[in-house]
């Protein structure tokens, strides 16, 4: 399960806490004003927009507007670099991306009540080529979606084969559509690059275009996580000592992943609220109670946030291993150090404490256990 773009419940508090709205909307230089004008319906006269920073710790308000009897709105602020933003309502749950840099002026317009998927950017080079990459993006998940359903409603084997072929056809365009724009001479070049990390397939890719952007957009905010990533990757790589992980288990104790050196371990990235994760769950306790004797464990890394459904989810499944989580979800500390993207992930460690393998699942899993204990 891929990580969230934006954390919607802080950000709702920020759009609904006046005071701090205000304070958040300083006085710019000229040369770093931007403009977003537009037309949004489904809104009443004097509702507020928002242009908000939602990459900023914590999300930032840079501009507001009001918008009027016909929906008409224009937000003024400024941005300190070129990136990709978003246009907010308040309690609104869709979101609309918009490149903005220093001196721009941006023309949207859609259904606030569906921002997200209704909304349209123009006005700058930029903005079109966001909007086009987005456009093509949404009906890939259409058509994805549509996919899954043909899917489930069918036990056939071959409409089943076909279906899987007309999915990866989708998820090959959307790679190209990606790897295009992360080719383009602009700054979403980089934007675009972000959204390939997690996938092992491009990590040359990845090496290569990062080099370029460090050359020519070195202050941007997505080449600094770029290369962040990158220094992430060494450091848990194959062969790399395992960065150690010391978090707090069910019963409040701090667990440390180095308490477990001297048998195999493998590191078990997961959530409550995943549901690949808790498919994956009846396999993994399998594969646990089948080599535990012979020197294997297990030390699950939860990414949740609540800790009765994350108790009650290790209760459920029978997962008996060592489980640890700060409970800050896609904040999480060991998520962060060992640069979790989507779970599950696995991180194979050896006796000694270094690397072995990383992202097996299922039967790849089972195989390289079984290799390393039989």
């Amino acid at each position: 399960m891929n990580k969230p773009v934006y954390p919607l419940l802080a950000l709702a508090a920020l759009l609904t806490t006046p005071a701090l709205a205000q304070k958040r909307e300083k006085p710019a230089k000229a040369d770093s004003r931007f403009e977003v004008r537009g037309t949004l319906q489904s809104l009443p006269a004097g509702s507020r927009v928002f242009v908000v920073d939602t990459q900023a710790e914590p999300a930032t308000v840079l501009g507001s507007g009001t918008v009027d009897g016909k929906g008409h709105f224009t937000v003024r602020g400024k941005v300190s670099e070129a990136a990709v933003y978003y246009v907010a309502v308040p309690e609104k749950r869709e979101l609309l991306a918009v490149p903005l840099a220093p001196g721009a002026h941006v023309d949207v317009s859609g259904d606030a009540e569906r921002l997200g998927s209704t909304g349209k950017v123009g006005g700058t080079p930029e903005a079109e080529a966001l909007m086009a990459y987005e456009q093509a993006r949404l009906a890939n998940v259409q058509k994805m979606q549509a996919l899954m359903q043909r899917y489930n409603a069918t036990q056939d084997a071959a409409t089943r084969a076909a279906l899987n072929q007309e999915r990866r056809a989708l998820e090959a365009a959307q790679l190209a559509a990606a790897r295009a724009l992360a080719r383009r001479p602009t700054y979403l070049a980089p934007f675009a690059a972000l959204s390939l990390l997690g996938d092992e397939a491009q990590a040359a890719f990845l090496d290569s275009v990062t080099a370029v952007y460090q050359k020519i957009e070195p202050v941007s905010r997505y080449t600094k996580a770029l290369l962040a990533n990158q220094a992430r990757l060494r450091a848990t790589a194959v062969g790399a000592p395992a960065p150690d992980i010391q978090l707090a288990g069910v019963d409040g104790k701090v667990v440390s992943l180095s308490s477990l050196r001297g048998k195999y371990v493998m590191i078990d990235f997961w959530a409550s609220w995943c549901g690949p994760c808790r498919q994956e769950n009846p396999n993994v306790v399998r594969l646990y109670n089948a080599y535990k004797a012979k020197g294997f464990e297990i030390y699950g890394v939860s990414l949740d946030q609540e800790r009765d459904k994350w108790v009650k989810a290790i209760q459920a499944d029978g997962l008996v291993w060592p489980q640890v989580s700060d409970l800050k979800g896609w904040q999480s500390m060991a998520g962060q150090l060992y640069g979790v993207r989507a779970i599950p992930a696995a991180v194979l460690i050896d006796p000694e404490g270094r690397i072995i393998a990383k992202n097996l699942r299922g039967r790849q899993l089972e195989r390289k256990v079984a290799a390393l204990l039989n």
